[in-house]
């Protein structure tokens, strides 16, 4: 099953895409196009629904907030079929030069990634209408980037956001990280947060705070238990108790976890 659902926000338009080879898709992503440029590409195997939609013959550039292959799984294809060029973190440059081997869940989920060739970006881009600064904001990835547009009030926030509670971690994401990036974010003047997973058009800055909040909270126990003497096993199992999303476990065979917040949360002690 396809779900392709255009998402109105006046001079930015959503596209919010997903596909399942059975029922409905476990998770659906959104790329942006502001003026002739479009921020993250969505994943592969959503990629006619993608090239349907965003009218990529027109596009300038394409701005990637990170590599993953749910948000860079069309950039290649985008960038040889219409000669758009990429534009990204040096780091993601790095990633994407090669050839990354996903998970077979995330293979069944996006699709495949891949390579590009992507252009580092500067301090920050424009188009016709609108200048962003460019944040490097790590910690859900070590290349991520968020755009900012502050005259209009807008944050590009690729996967920083997602939730205010999120219930896991994948196996790389690092809590300290994220949460200093995600400091780093609410110290901005921005009014819509434009999540590449859950739009945030109401008092965003609170949602952000919400998040921050709730990662403390989890390093704050996990310090708690630490500091008691006890062991990392027994740490691992107070802490996780009654709040691991065994769903997101097992389908990804262990590489999405809440398991990986305690964990991150616990190298950052030792």
């Amino acid at each position: 099953m396809n779900i392709s659902l255009p998402l109105n926000f006046g001079p930015v338009t959503g596209f919010r895409v997903g596909h399942a080879p059975v029922g409905k898709p476990l998770m659906t992503v959104i790329c942006y196009r502001v003026d002739d440029v479009l921020i993250d590409t969505g994943p592969r195997n959503a990629r006619g629904l993608v090239v349907d939609l965003v009218g990529p013959e027109s596009l300038r550039g394409i701005y990637l907030t990170h590599y993953h292959e749910d948000h860079a799984g069309n950039a290649g294809y985008l960038q040889e079929r219409f000669d758009i060029p990429v534009y990204g973190h040096a780091l993601t440059a790095e990633m994407l030069k090669q050839k990354i081997k996903l998970k077979p869940y995330e293979h069944y989920m996006w699709g495949a990634l891949d390579r590009a060739r992507v252009h580092p970006l500067e301090n920050y881009f424009t188009t016709e209408n609108y200048r962003f600064e460019v944040i490097h904001t790590p910690g859900h990835s070590h290349d991520h980037v968020v755009f900012w547009e502050k005259n209009q009030g807008w944050l590009f926030s690729g996967d920083m956001y997602l939730g205010a509670r999120i219930k896991y971690f994948r196996s790389d994401e690092d809590i300290y990280q994220t949460v200093a990036s995600l400091k780093t974010i609410a110290a901005l003047n921005f009014d819509i947060l434009f999540c590449g997973h859950n739009p945030q058009l109401v008092e965003p800055v609170k949602a952000i705070q919400r998040k921050i909040d709730h990662l403390e909270n989890i390093i704050g126990q996990v310090r708690q238990l630490h500091e008691s003497g006890l062991p990392q096993r027994e740490v691992l199992r107070r802490a996780t108790q009654r709040r691991e999303s065994w769903l997101a476990r097992m389908i990804t065979l262990g590489d999405v976890s809440y398991r990986h917040m305690v964990l991150s949360a616990l190298r950052g002690l030792t």
